[in-house]
């Protein structure tokens, strides 16, 4: 038939169009008035994923490690509103067990009434996000566009007091779990503490403060000291030796130490130089003997004399300092010698009382912090950093009722021509192929892929075969086909043994007789020929298929294209069937259990249970796969 004849067709089965075309209108008809269209409605939430951050501290999360969850927790907020805890509130609110669109069955069971409805609720409510941003659009459908909008309104106003509730819930737990923490802290602290003072007493070890113990301070007082003492013994000692040295004629010549200098040596010095220098004077006019000359002589013989002594007074004076300082030295070293080894003997016992201390102060430290984060998280329990909040509510308005209504019935208009016209054309092939004259085409037990065949009556050794079920699972396959998509069904068995060769045909053969297109391997590898013309199925390349086609492979000529030639060169079957029991095909089984649509387990009768189920549960990977078991009875 060439396409140019449809016209003709169509006028010719002219019923073939017009009855599906009513019956499509007929049908949208019927549910426009039945069916009230809903309408959605949609509010957007601004969702903060951490809120406002009242206060800086190591409890809240740093914004470069929170950012890589941001979206986790979005997708997460998503979910909370689609759950019971958020919509059974809504229910309660809203009254909505009486809402006719959401539920419509008996009241009398409230438990009941409010489950369904919070079911029907999350099946016309969705949240999406808007792109990457933090803002999530909640749309609700409903008959009634305000109700629709005071659902979502109530929803999102329901989720935004759950989710304060929640924050401060958190705050609470956190804080009580700090305070009960630090309360522990504080036992262990008294306890800590008793323990080093008590070691203090046992050992004698008294401390002042931050200071530590008094036998440490004492020890460095005390060397101090000291290097004091020694310091101020070795200036003495140096003084007293400069003075020993020291006589009248030095004091006369001004050669007096700084450290000897004294007033009255000074005035001694000075008078005794004034008292030469007369004497020098009155030598130059006067002689010897003259009584001036012997008073002045006299005068400077006292003056010597007193110099003397008072240098004598001076030396007796550092002799004196310098053994007190020789003295106070000695005590010194003593007392340091003492202290010394009092320390010795209490450096274990200071060790000890360190380690103590060192543990009292940690836990000291520690019992301040979890105080303050106690009393930080009790105080952010009346402030709402929850920054999260509805940025534009829903508005019930009123939808395009009837413009949706009228698209209904042109689309059924439409759809209902379409199939007619389809209808009419398949007529008239059908009509044609009954009435074509020798069409009688060959057996498909030889001939390669892609030759058309009859269906199979008998094949292998079906004689002495009977097969229990075998209608059952040919009923489950077609029930498992779904329209243009290709089926692919794996046959196994329990030890690789093929139970009954005959199997595989036979149930390719009769889904044949359901008009349907079938391809089958029974495990056999392809050869050179086979693999030139592959076919579209699991390891089309591999195994050598057969298929049972009801429309022709190839056309008897190679006349233009024409609507028969594109109907007959169609490639994809209904139906892959695989027998991966043996040969080339058990080689390449986890390829086509992983590309199965289905899988058909064959068992002989003699087989127990036990080892059938143990089969199955081998291939508990695919158990989702798993179609059942074919018995086959091997007796004559």
């Amino acid at each position: 038939m060439d396409v140019f004849q449809l016209p003709g067709i169509l006028r010719k089965r002219w019923i073939y169009v017009l009855a599906p075309t009513i019956l499509f209108v007929a049908f949208a008809l019927a549910y426009v008035v039945v069916v009230k269209p809903t309408i959605p409605v949609t509010t957007d939430i601004l969702i903060d994923p951490q809120g406002l951050i009242a206060e800086k501290s190591d409890l809240v999360p740093a914004a470069s490690s929170a950012g890589n969850q941001d979206s986790a927790v979005l997708e997460s907020q998503i979910y909370v509103m689609q759950s019971s805890e958020i919509l059974d509130v809504v229910v309660d609110k809203l009254d909505l067990t009486k809402d006719g669109f959401l539920f419509r069955g008996n009241l009398a069971n409230k438990d009941f009434a409010r489950t369904a409805t919070v079911t029907a609720l999350q099946k016309h409510l969705s949240i999406e996000r808007a792109g990457q941003s933090f803002v999530l659009t909640l749309t609700v459908k409903h008959s009634d566009p305000a109700k629709g909008a005071e659902i979502a309104n109530a929803i999102a106003s329901v989720y935004l007091k759950k989710d304060h509730e929640a924050r401060n819930d958190a705050s609470s737990r956190a804080s009580g779990a700090f305070e009960l923490q630090a309360e522990t802290l504080a036992a262990r602290v008294r306890k800590a503490e008793t323990e080093l003072e008590a070691f203090k007493a046992a050992h004698d070890l008294v401390s002042t403060g931050q200071q530590g113990l008094v036998i440490d301070q004492q020890l460095e007082g005390v060397n101090k000291q000291l290097i004091a003492a020694r310091t101020d013994l070795g200036v003495k000692r140096s003084s007293y030796e400069q003075a020993r040295s020291l006589t009248a004629g030095s004091v006369q010549d001004g050669a007096i130490p700084e450290a000897l200098a004294s007033t009255a040596l000074g005035s001694m010095r000075a008078r005794y130089a004034d008292m030469v220098a007369n004497m020098n004077e009155l030598a130059s006019s006067l002689g010897a003997s003259h009584p001036r000359m012997i008073a002045a002589r006299s005068q400077v013989a006292g003056m010597r004399q007193s110099i003397e002594q008072e240098l004598a007074r001076i030396r007796q004076s550092l002799q004196s300092g310098m053994e007190r300082a020789e003295g106070n030295v000695r005590a010194l070293e003593a007392r340091l010698s003492e202290l010394t080894r009092s320390s010795l003997d209490t450096s274990e016992a200071g060790i000890k009382a360190r380690q103590l201390q060192s543990e009292v102060d940690t836990l000291r430290a520690l019992y301040k912090a979890f105080l303050a984060r106690s009393e930080e998280l009790g105080q952010g329990d009346a402030v709402n950093v929850n920054n999260s909040r509805v940025i534009s509510k829903a508005v019930g308005v009123g939808g395009s009722g009837m413009l949706a209504k009228l698209m209904v019935l042109v689309a059924a208009t439409l759809f209902g021509i379409a199939a007619g016209c389809g209808l009419a054309v398949a007529r008239e092939l059908l009509g044609r192929m009954l009435t074509r004259p020798g069409t009688d085409m060959p057996v498909a037990d030889s001939e390669p892929v892609g030759v058309a065949s009859k269906p199979i009556a008998n094949e292998g050794d079906p004689g002495p075969l009977s097969m229990r079920s075998l209608p059952i699972a040919v009923d489950l396959l077609l029930h498992l086909h779904q329209p243009d998509q290709t089926s692919t069904i794996v046959l196994l068995s329990l030890d690789n043994d093929k139970p009954s060769p005959s199997i595989l045909p036979r149930l390719a053969d009769a889904l044949y007789r359901h008009s349907k297109d079938v391809l089958y391997s029974s495990g056999e590898g392809a050869d050179l020929s086979d693999r030139r013309h592959a076919v579209d199925a699991p390891l089309g390349d591999v195994l050598k298929f057969r298929r049972l086609s009801p429309i022709p492979e190839h056309p008897a000529d190679s006349s233009a294209p024409t609507f028969r030639n594109s109907t007959s060169r169609r490639k994809t079957a209904d139906y892959v069937l695989i027998d991966a029991s043996g040969g080339e095909a058990s080689r390449h089984l986890d390829e086509l259990l992983a590309e199965a649509s289905g899988i058909l387990i064959l068992a002989d009768q003699h087989d127990g249970q036990k080892k059938i189920d143990a089969f199955i549960k081998s291939l508990a990977p695919f158990e989702d796969r798993m179609l059942g078991t074919l018995i086959v009875d091997k007796t004559t």
